[in-house]
């Protein structure tokens, strides 16, 4: 095999992955930065880490790079929402419902999940939800579960995860699966995530509570 000769110096690479970035506009996983630029992972992560702290220290910057699961992208900073608003208004997508919102939670949080699983937890039927998730990009799916049928599974995307502010679907933060009323209660609460390691909710969690709910409900009426 022909071997790489391609180098660049330890003061390019900065530049170098900086401009991956910009050029690609969406996120580029470590190792394909890696490939690209002929060094190893390590080497990529140590580069991003100091890239990352520099666009923050920047006050005057609109733009921030961000680590995505394995991967990095360049994007712009929070403050920058309202400007944002105003260059693409009228919004392209209409505000989610509460049912979208509870769909979106359990696929969140229980993923990867059929339809079957999200109507176990949600009682109703969710299909139109799950296609309109799928069509607004926090939603993908990724592969069947083995089980007769071969239902699809489906997971949040990295999209999901640039728009909610979150670094990794551990962040999310723990919560009552029905507690929030509106996609900004969702936005509010993933900011505070950083660092929550209370138990987040399952979908046999839920289930086995609203039954023990039930028994509860039941045996109380018998003693009344």
């Amino acid at each position: 095999m022909e071997q790489d000769e391609f180098r660049l110096s330890f003061q390019e690479l900065s530049p170098a992955c900086e401009a991956i970035l910009f050029a690609s506009g969406s996120p580029v996983a470590s190792e394909r930065m890696a490939e690209i630029l002929n060094i190893d992972r390590k080497a990529v992560d140590e580069v991003m880490d100091k890239l990352i702290l520099e666009y923050e220290s920047d006050p005057w910057g609109g733009l921030m790079v961000r680590r995505i699961e394995n991967s990095y992208v360049m994007s712009t900073k929070p403050g920058m929402k309202k400007v944002l608003e105003r260059m693409f208004s009228p919004k392209m997508h209409p505000p989610l419902s509460q049912a979208s919102y509870e769909t979106l939670a359990v696929i969140a949080y229980n993923q990867p999940v059929t339809r079957a699983q999200v109507e176990a937890v949600r009682g109703v039927s969710s299909d139109s939800i799950i296609s309109r998730l799928l069509d607004r990009g926090w939603v993908e799916e990724c592969g069947n579960l083995d089980a007769p049928g071969r239902p699809s599974l489906f997971r949040t995307t990295d999209q999901f995860l640039m728009e909610f502010g979150i670094s990794s679907v551990d962040e999310l933060p723990s919560m009552e699966l029905m507690s929030y009323q509106t996609i900004r209660d969702l936005e509010e609460s993933l900011q505070k995530a950083a660092g929550n390691d209370d138990r987040q909710i399952t979908i046999e969690g839920y289930m086995r509570d609203n039954q023990e709910s039930g028994k509860e409900e039941g045996e109380d009426g018998e003693h009344n």
